[in-house]
């Protein structure tokens, strides 16, 4: 991902030496103009001279002089190279009309072929000291262009960075703020109106954040009170009525419904209000805890609303150390256990891997919008539909809870296998690498 600093070094960068090379350019273009407008004058100059002095217009005439040479040929003389001796070497084989640079013995000459009345005018400008003064201009151009485009990199380097300096710090600071019930705010004065502008902003932000989250420990420290009241009171009805008897096997059954229903209702209000309060308390303390009484414990549990015997089967290489909070940890698992046995009706397999829970049954599988809740990829507010989730959904906030990981690493026709454990759990690493190897192997 590139930062601004370097889009602005680009930008920069790029603009200087676009600037240079157009300079650069425009500056020898204007050079040889410019010179070749100076010579073509003298050209027209040396013509107007030699017609203006007077001369016989039968006879030749041949000058040399200081970087100049003149020919005049009549008329009847014939062809141009007719006569050797009086036509310099310098206008072979140019015709009447020519204009232009030409190179004889590594000089450069400037030469005008052109008819005047009675015969041909030749006349030759040494140019060879311009041209060695234009490839030494174009030199100096080349090595000042060199020298800017470097001062245009260093200077647009230094630009970059100090025009991404504050908003950098300004980030540095929202990182190093601490996450907790109270945020502090960023400075409100910087001496850049946008940085201040994204300040303002995220004060204002953490502010309206401050008052939702008040605003959720207000209704769950409600809920706690107002949820669990009327579930204590269906359940305390139900044992009423399990008292008086006289109850028909089909009432028991409805009964039975209720009751398990109930129990369910006030281990979710449980799990969601432990979650959303994140208490300090010691029962909350991170301890060592072994998943395998853990587990232990879960089933017996469970044996009072679900024919553990008959369904479930555990194996265990070891106890399963592990240093966490066993409060999160026994709901975490009595959820995972749960959700499998209450959505299939056929047997569930529960293994322990050092200290990585695996859970497996023989369901039909999840649906993709369970598979998407299990993998942290939406949640019960997501918009997209009513949702029987949230068994699923407190096993993520729970993995979230404790700092672990779940791999979601089987869910077809056959069944579903979800892992749990330590993300840094050896058991996570090895069997990646045995994934790859066996992707390897089958390709």
């Amino acid at each position: 991902m590139r930062s601004i600093s370097y889009r602005i070094y680009r930008v920069i960068a790029v603009v200087g030496l676009i600037s240079l090379v157009a300079m650069f350019v425009s500056t020898t273009l204007v050079n040889e103009d410019l010179e070749d407008t100076m010579l073509r004058v003298e050209l027209a100059q040396e013509r107007e001279f030699f017609l203006a002095q007077g001369f016989d217009a039968s006879r030749p005439l041949l000058f040399q002089g200081p970087g100049i040479t003149r020919v005049y040929r009549p008329a009847e003389q014939g062809h141009i190279g007719s006569d050797a001796d009086v036509l310099p070497a310098i206008f072979e084989g140019l015709s009447l009309g020519f204009m232009g640079e030409i190179s004889r013995d590594d000089r450069t000459y400037l030469v005008s072929v052109s008819t005047v009345s009675g015969g041909t005018l030749y006349l030759a400008r040494d140019i060879t000291h311009f041209e060695e003064r234009e490839w030494l201009f174009r030199m100096a151009i080349l090595v000042v262009g060199v020298l800017v485009g470097l001062l245009v990199v260093v200077l647009s380097v230094l630009g970059a960075r100090r025009v991404v300096q504050p908003l950098s710090e300004l980030a540095e600071r929202i990182q190093r703020l601490p996450v907790g019930p109270s945020i502090d705010r960023l400075p409100g004065h910087w001496q850049d109106a946008e940085l201040q502008t994204i300040a303002g902003a995220f004060n204002d932000f953490v502010t309206e954040l401050e008052a939702y989250v008040r605003r959720e420990k207000s209704l769950l420290a409600l809920a706690s009170h107002e949820l669990r009241t009327p579930i204590a009171i269906i359940t305390g009805a139900l044992d009423i009525l399990e008292q008086r008897g006289g109850l028909s096997a089909a009432d028991q059954a409805t009964l039975g419904r209720i009751r398990r229903a109930a129990d369910e209702m006030q281990s979710n209000v449980r799990v969601l209000l432990a979650l959303a309060r994140k208490s300090d308390d010691e029962d909350n303390v991170a301890g060592p805890v072994s998943l395998a009484t853990e587990i232990h414990g879960v089933l017996e549990g469970l044996a009072t609303d679900f024919p553990i015997a008959s369904r479930v089967t555990f194996n265990a290489s070891g106890p399963g150390q592990v240093c966490a909070d066993p409060v999160v940890v026994r709901m975490l698992l009595r959820n995972l256990i749960q959700n499998a046995l209450q959505h299939t009706a056929r047997r569930i397999y529960i293994a322990l891997h050092n200290d990585v829970v695996e859970v497996r049954d023989e369901g039909p599988g999840l649906n993709p919008v369970a598979q998407d809740i299990l993998q942290g990829k939406q949640d019960l507010a997501s918009g997209s539909g009513p949702v029987s989730g949230l068994g699923l959904y407190l096993v993520t906030l729970m993995v979230e809870r404790l700092g672990w990981r779940l791999d979601l690493a089987q869910t077809t026709s056959s069944g579903t296998t979800v892992r749990v454990g330590p993300r840094d759990s050896a058991f996570f690493s090895d069997h990646a690498v045995n994934e790859q190897h066996n992707n390897g192997a089958d390709n």
